[in-house]
């Protein structure tokens, strides 16, 4: 990403620390919690609170920024206590996944790649990216998928592990998604 004005950083810093109350950090992390991104600001939340504040957060931001659920278990040394809530600059939802620097790199997706995928999953069903970190991705459906069982398929070629390390099967994948309209990604 390129380099982001002063005045945005500001203004993220701002809405973090008025609708959390918590200490505002001058970056974001990356890799697991261990690298650094002064491109974006945040603050450690509570995991119970996480989603809560993130609304809250979400409701104050206006145009030219976003705002999502970061690193929950860094590996950072001394490790944080709490999960991440992020706000950094953002022309659309997929820049979350650009200041995650979320990747697939062991199924051999960068970034663009998943992007790419929810970039159409977004224009047939319409997603809200709500987590996003190294190896995983929080979606929220806003509509439902007609062929719920080739979407859970799809989705499933997306991202094996939702299955091999997950819900044993795509039957339960489908039911799963169908119950909550939620769909979460990761690639171990």
């Amino acid at each position: 990403m390129s380099a982001t004005p002063p005045e945005i950083l500001t203004k993220a810093s701002a809405i973090l620390e008025r609708v959390t109350l918590h200490p505002v950090r001058a970056y974001s992390t990356r890799d697991f919690g261990r690298e650094n991104y002064a491109g974006a600001r945040s603050v450690l939340v509570n995991e119970g609170e996480a989603d809560q504040l993130l609304a809250n957060v979400r409701r104050e931001l206006g145009t030219g920024l976003v705002a999502f659920i970061g690193t929950e278990r860094s590996h950072a040394e001394p490790p944080p206590v709490g999960v991440e809530l992020v706000v950094g600059p953002g022309k659309s939802q997929f820049d979350i996944l650009r200041i995650a620097a979320s990747d697939a790199m062991n199924f051999g997706m960068e970034t663009e790649d998943l992007i790419r995928v929810l970039q159409a999953w977004d224009a047939a069903y319409g997603i809200d990216i709500v987590r996003a970190q190294t190896d995983r991705i929080a979606l929220h459906l806003k509509s439902m998928p007609i062929d719920m069982k080739k979407f859970a398929a799809d989705v499933y070629e997306f991202c094996p592990d939702i299955v091999d390390q997950g819900t044993g099967d795509i039957d339960e994948l489908e039911m799963d998604i169908t119950k909550t309209r939620d769909v979460f990604l990761w690639w171990d």
